[in-house]
């Protein structure tokens, strides 16, 4: 009985330590694409801390940014077409289209 109980304590032990080390690499891992950000990770988690969000507040958070990024995505998209269209050859003898000038 002596052996089951070790056993059953050191499986409980080392169920804690990997707990323990997904938990440290999935910090690394948001430090890491805070960094990338160019955000602070040590700043972020004091602000975050400093400023404790219930539930609601977190999803609305969260729409929001996801509002900015679909506006990011569609300027860059607009962008990406303009760019296009500005690089698009002309036809051969296509005259050239000379600017206008602005008022």
């Amino acid at each position: 009985m002596a052996d089951t109980q070790e056993q059953n304590i050191q499986d409980i032990i080392e169920r804690a330590e990997a707990a323990v080390r997904d938990a440290q690499r999935s910090i690394e891992e948001s430090d890491d694409k805070l960094r990338k950000l160019g955000l602070d990770p040590e700043k972020v988690r004091s602000t975050l801390q400093a400023q404790p969000l219930d539930e609601r507040q977190r999803d609305e958070a969260q729409a929001l940014f996801r509002q900015d990024m679909d506006a990011v995505d569609r300027e860059v998209e607009q962008e990406a077409a303009y760019a296009r269209q500005r690089s698009a050859p002309r036809a051969p003898g296509a005259a050239v289209k000379r600017p206008r000038t602005m008022v």
